[in-house]
């Protein structure tokens, strides 16, 4: 019996001397902390580190080009979405929204401005919670936005149709 606790004793002396020397930047803890450490020039991690990690929720330091272009066409296909609906109530279609129809009581840039508001105030909460998977599903929060952004192309196309029919 002690020959077993000796040897997982030395097993764990030899393990720590091996971190040890794996260790190349200084220990960061020695120092104090930048003021400005709060606020990281580029943050390092993109997706999890482990492949046991996949199927559990976790937060990122970086986006993904793919999800930057995403997030800037779904403010761009919102925007072509408000100046769309605004040139088709000029020709005489109506807002189905009840909110978009009582910021156009307003006027058209309490809508234009409305629009673009309540588009961008979500998407933060989105991306950062875009790796949570809904409901015990494979289906990730970040899912979420590239099929927005697939619903506007079919309102606009939509709308488009609309234009012709109302315009012509």
């Amino acid at each position: 019996m002690k020959f077993f606790a000796r040897s997982s004793a030395a097993a764990t002396d030899l393990a720590a001397d091996v971190n040890l020397d794996r260790r190349v930047q200084p220990d960061r803890r020695q120092s104090a902390t930048n003021i400005w450490g709060a606020f990281p020039r580029a943050g390092q991690r993109m997706r999890d580190r482990r492949t046991t990690d996949h199927r559990r929720p976790y937060f990122v330091d970086r986006f993904s080009t793919s999800m930057f272009i995403i997030i800037l066409l779904l403010i761009f296909a919102s925007l072509v979405d408000a100046v769309l609906t605004i040139q088709l109530i000029e020709a005489g279609a109506s807002e189905v929204n009840p909110l978009m129809q009582q910021l156009l009581e307003y006027g058209v840039m309490c809508f234009l401005i409305g629009k673009y508001v309540l588009t961008v105030a979500g998407l933060p909460l989105l991306l950062i919670f875009k790796n949570y998977y809904l409901f015990g599903t494979r289906f990730r929060v970040g899912h979420l936005l590239p099929a927005a952004v697939l619903l506007y192309v079919v309102l606009i196309s939509y709308q488009l149709v609309l234009m012709h029919k109302y315009v012509a």
